[in-house]
């Protein structure tokens, strides 16, 4: 099944993810009590099909949570089942928590510390297990009972395995096989997770295999929501924010090879935890295993481990795939299951893939904003309402203003400017991902651990601004996103899009794709970075990423002239940068790139200076909406602009967006007595506007019928309709009603 292609319509449901951030603005996340509190698959944005289908497709049991509801299970989700190799996670979060507690100096400390028959085995080899630390036991490369020295070769080792359970559990917590449920388990993570179907590190007793963890699918999505929700659990961190983050964010690189699989010495009466093969070595780790938990990566081949589904994926599992606990962060969702039919990634990859779906088939689609295929020319509702866009660009630094923190958070003002922006109808704002590495900010502002890009993503920023974008999505603010302010040059790939690009661009598609009120844009002046060829590339990945299909957009150094993208299926949008202040020369401006776009693309009047305030602000917005574009102004910055700007915004955007304007066009040769501007369905609508009216209002060529007239005025929002209004052929033209004012715009719309 080719689902990535197949959901190329959406992802995400336009509900807002409760999603753990730091700061003030942090959102509440639901957590369950001894019970889960359900909801059904609608009340959450998934479709209770396609989570039947995944049932049936997995067999078993098993069961859905998202957003913190248990939402949908199959089978007898409450059975207890030894999960195998799925159980290694858990392993980690102790070894996590003992460091955090003290028992242990650090991940890097030597295991023979504790376990001093390491020093030994191995004469031959230099004793070489003396090196073992218990970072390589959490990673499988401690190459325990193979020749390789710790640290440079990938076992799936299951005697490896079961010499850091003994080592960890009974030696530095102190807990036998009789107690280590009771000491350990219970009090320090299933009874604070309040979990129901008691689980147990002794799945087949104390004399078969013990340490391995017997559990149910719905206490196992429990452990998921830990750490879905960065090791919080209601009022406690039951385990360091770093260490939640860093299990599942960290594989190993494509570097480090496989074992070669010789044998070598282990401590006599070694016992295994399952495998009785020696020597062991079940898998390749193919740039997807971190600390002991598999994620989404990327493999030596280039492929990614799970393709369908997104990249922040994390999931354990046993008896290769029968056993099975998934998070998926951009989704919000956590799927257990237990003795299913899924016996490979390729399965994985399939059951996944309909969860996906599942989120697709529901939502959140009908309200958010697509090209129109129709009116190219205007963007729109997926459920065909119009959609106009007017309101500030500033501030540019959004996401970096405020205080730095040391996890890389801000204590900013942005949620006071869209507190601010909220009920004044102005509905948009300029966001930019990156602003470092040459862009026009300083050295922090980009989401990256460290600053660095070759460290990855620092998912604490990212959920701090979903926090933030989930505020402005549910009051109606563009989320317009920039990938790269202009000038960043972080990737030296020349025309191509490289991995490590492709990598970072697809993490922020499917992070922030669920949001209705969102836009893309490659680059702010995007000549100063990239190539034609390298635009084309990243709109190419934004689209192949984005399940949603948001529009994308493209912004250009101070030109009008986009031509180089005229032929380009992967831009919907051109965002014009037009540094002049006369209202008549910037309509003038944009009804000529209406003419050249000829009705393939949509204009975004997206940066100007110098427009004043008042009426020259709204005679400046009006002049550029009236000649075929949205307007959005840099320079218009949302903390200093006065609240009456951003309402003036708001009335633009909804005289248009209570119009057809979406089939109409610039068509200023129909003005006629006081109108300066036109928009025209010829015979059908149109909107006739005056910044300053005197006399009458008209048109020229009007088709004879029977017209309803609605009078705008502009500085104050007013309305009056004219019903049943005769026209005969010809010049026509009409005297403004005394309630409004000299500021004015018409919607003409013919009913007879």
């Amino acid at each position: 099944m080719n689902v990535t292609r197949i959901l190329v319509t959406g992802l995400l449901v336009s509900l807002c993810l409760e999603v753990v951030a730091s700061g003030a603005d942090e959102a509440a996340p639901v957590y369950p009590g001894k019970d889960w509190e359900a909801r059904t698959p609608e009340q959450v944005g998934l479709d209770a099909g396609k989570l039947k289908e995944l049932g049936e497709y997995a067999g078993g049991s098993g069961c859905v949570v998202r957003h913190g509801y248990m939402v949908y299970t199959w089978g007898d989700a409450s059975k207890r089942t030894d999960v195998a190799s799925a159980a290694k996670p858990v392993y980690a979060h102790f070894l996590f928590k003992a460091v955090e507690d003290g028992r242990i100096s650090s991940l890097d400390e030597h295991a023979n510390k504790w376990e001093p028959r390491l020093n030994q085995i191995n004469p031959d080899l230099g004793y070489k297990d003396r090196g073992i630390t218990w970072r390589h036991f959490a990673n499988q490369i401690s190459c325990y009972g193979l020749t390789e020295a710790p640290g440079t070769a990938f076992a799936y080792n299951d005697w490896q395995m079961s010499l850091f359970w003994d080592t960890l559990f009974q030696k530095v917590y102190g807990a036998g096989f009789e107690t280590v449920d009771a000491d350990v388990l219970h009090p320090m993570l299933t009874d604070r997770l309040q979990c129901q179907d008691n689980p147990t590190l002794m799945a087949f007793g104390l004399k078969d295999r013990p340490g391995r963890l017997g559990i149910s699918p719905r206490d196992f999505a429990r452990f998921g929501l830990l750490y879905l929700r960065k090791g919080r659990w209601k009022d406690e961190q039951l385990i360091s924010r770093e260490h939640a983050t860093m299990a599942v964010t960290s594989p190993l690189p494509n570097s480090i090879p496989r074992t070669a699989g010789k044998e070598a010495q282990m401590i006599p009466q070694q016992r295994s935890i399952g495998s009785k093969n020696i020597p062991d070595n079940q898998c390749d780790h193919v740039g997807s295993y971190s600390w002991l938990w598999w994620t989404n990566g990327i493999g030596r081949d280039g492929t990614r481990h799970w393709p369908d589904v997104p990249v922040d994926t994390y999931g354990c599992f046993g008896h290769g795939g029968l056993r099975a606990m998934v998070v998926v962060p951009a989704l919000d969702l956590i799927v257990s299951w237990n003795d299913t039919k899924i016996r490979s990634a390729e399965m994985e990859n399939h059951a996944l893939g309909l969860l996906k779906e599942a989120t697709i088939s529901a939502g959140p689609g009908s309200d958010r904003i697509v090209a129109d295929p129709e009116h190219p020319q205007w963007l729109k509702r997926k459920d065909g309402r119009p959609f106009f866009m007017c309101g500030p660009g500033d501030p540019e630094d959004f996401l970096y203003r405020g205080k730095l923190n040391p996890d890389g958070t801000r204590d900013g003002d942005q949620m006071a400017l869209i507190d601010k922006l909220k009920g004044t109808g102005a509905n948009c704002i300029y966001l930019m991902a990156v602003r470092s590495h040459g862009g026009d900010g300083d050295k922090t502002h980009n989401p990256f651990v460290d600053n660095d890009p070759r460290k990855g993503i620092n998912p604490k920023v990212l959920d701090q601004w979903e926090t933030w974008f989930a505020e402005m999505d549910k009051s109606g603010i563009v989320i317009y996103f920039f990938v790269y302010d202009d000038a960043v040059r972080i990737w030296n790939t020349g025309d191509a899009v490289g991995k490590e690009e492709k990598d970072f661009i697809h993490s922020l598609v499917h992070r922030f794709e669920h949001h209705a009120n969102l836009i893309w844009c490659i680059a702010e002046e995007y000549q100063e970075q990239l190539s034609v060829k390298r635009a084309r590339g990243i709109a190419a990945e934004i689209r192949a990423a984005d399940d949603y299909d948001h529009p994308i957009a493209v912004h250009k150094l101070n030109g009008l002239d986009f031509s180089e993208f005229a032929d380009e299926p992967n831009i919907d949008q051109f965002a014009i940068q037009y540094n002049i202040a006369d209202a008549d020369a910037l309509h003038e401006a944009m009804v000529n790139t209406w003419k050249q776009a000829e009705g393939k693309y949509n204009l975004n009047m997206s940066e100007a200076k110098d427009w004043g305030t008042g009426q020259e602000l709204r005679f400046r917005c009006w002049a550029c909406a009236m000649g075929g574009a949205y307007v959005m102004v840099l320079g218009m910055d949302v903390a200093t602009t006065p609240k009456s700007d951003l309402e003036d915004c708001g009335r633009l955007v909804r005289f248009f967006e209570s119009t057809d304007f979406d089939k109409m066009s610039p068509a200023d040769e129909l003005r006629f007595a006081g109108t300066q501007y036109v928009l025209a369905q010829p015979g059908t609508s149109y909107i006739a506007y005056a910044p300053q009216l005197r006399g009458e209002i008209g048109l020229k060529n009007m088709s004879p019928g029977v017209y309803k007239l609605r009078w705008f005025d502009c500085a104050t929002g007013k309305e009056l309709t004219q019903e049943g209004v005769r026209v005969a052929a010809g010049n026509q033209s009409w005297t403004k009603p005394s309630e409004i004012g000299d500021e004015i715009a018409v919607y003409i719309q013919r009913i007879g």
